[in-house]
């Protein structure tokens, strides 16, 4: 998996206490709670909160609904919500154009771009965040610019460009090495790691993986939900490389720190599952391979307009069922997955375009 999370909800430092003398104290205690339960990787938690914040605002007091808005927009895509992430993040930055503040713009448009990328609306995303990066360089902010490098690389990196997308994430990686530069490096070792595992560089690929879980551990710990990217991303070299045990290890730990939190990470826990699965298939432990499968399907149904993953585990549980005898279900659980992506399609397509300079 990649990392486009992290860098959205550490951003949260980025954005400026914005609370004047007469704001609503419920208002600032229910932000400062959103944010601290968002860092925490408490997602449904700060959902609630960030709401509620924005009800005890008046819908004039731009600034705050604005920082607001961008802050809950980064819980969504904690919980793989994207169409909630893409409406709240336009809500932020049409504000945030009112005010005329082009940092806070070019934050919300990386934001966007972030959400495009994993919902792969490729063009889009590419178009926002050259804007975005025309912006940060206007501005000179390093930080800013090693984040819209970063997303960048990933969306070149899913569209199978694998050159352009090392291109880019190694410019990230030399702004941070400029002095005074206070950027997290774990997040682009391991998209660069992910190129290289694409590329089949595995030892280059490995070395990048394990400094990037070892740079997230050091500043969340062990158990915090940002450690599954890279527990995932090690998962899939080991299973390319054809070590399943230590394969499966990742993936276990990964599970193991999402279903603590019990129903927030529903999609990422159906994801990992998935992973597992074929990880299971090439080891050779079929029955444990359609049991995981299953699991993952399971929960896919329940979340199939939440990410645009859940159809494609929907599609393989039903080549399983097929393969045992049930075309009937097979074929129903297809239409679902067909439904799915036809709804994911119109809401892409209704979205508008974002404007660019």
């Amino acid at each position: 998996m990649f990392r486009l999370i992290g860098s959205i909800i550490v951003s949260c430092a980025l954005l400026p206490v914005i609370v004047t003398a007469d704001s609503n104290t419920d208002y600032s205690h229910l932000r400062e709670k959103g944010r601290s339960e968002s860092r925490s990787g408490q997602f449904a938690a700060a959902a609630v909160s960030l709401n509620s914040a924005l009800r005890a605002l008046g819908r004039s007091d731009y600034p705050q609904r604005a920082e607001t808005l961008a802050a809950l927009g980064d819980v969504y895509i904690g919980l793989d919500e994207l169409s909630k992430a893409d409406r709240v993040y336009r809500e932020s930055l049409a504000l945030y154009e009112k005010l005329d503040d082009k940092f806070q713009t070019a934050l919300v448009l990386r934001d966007l771009g972030a959400v495009y990328s994993l919902q792969r609306r490729d063009d889009e995303a590419l178009r926002v965040l050259q804007r975005a990066l025309k912006l940060t360089k206007s501005n000179h902010d390093a930080r800013l610019e090693v984040e819209v490098l970063n997303v960048i690389g990933v969306v070149y990196y899913r569209q199978r460009n694998y050159n352009r997308a090392e291109s880019f994430l190694k410019q990230a990686l030399d702004v941070t090495s400029g002095p005074g530069i206070p950027a997290d490096p774990g997040e682009l070792l391991n998209n660069l790691g992910n190129v290289y595992q694409a590329q089949h560089k595995y030892a280059e690929a490995e070395s990048l993986l394990k400094r990037a879980l070892t740079y997230v551990e050091s500043g969340m710990g062990t158990s915090h939900p940002e450690l599954i990217y890279t527990l995932s991303s090690l998962g899939g070299l080991y299973t390319a490389t054809g070590r399943y045990a230590d394969a499966e290890a990742q993936y276990q730990r990964a599970l193991s720190i999402l279903e603590a939190s019990q129903s927030d990470f529903d999609t990422r826990i159906a994801r990992l599952l998935h992973s597992l699965a074929r990880t299971y298939v090439k080891a050779g432990k079929k029955p444990e391979a359609d049991a995981t499968l299953a699991r993952a399907a399971a929960i896919a149904r329940r979340n199939l307009s939440q990410h645009t993953d859940m159809a494609s585990i929907i599609d393989d549980y039903a080549a399983l069922l097929k393969n045992q005898g049930n075309s009937k279900e097979a074929e129903e659980l297809r239409a679902e997955a067909r439904r799915a992506r036809v709804a994911a399609d119109l809401v892409a397509n209704v979205s508008g375009d974002i404007p660019v300079d």
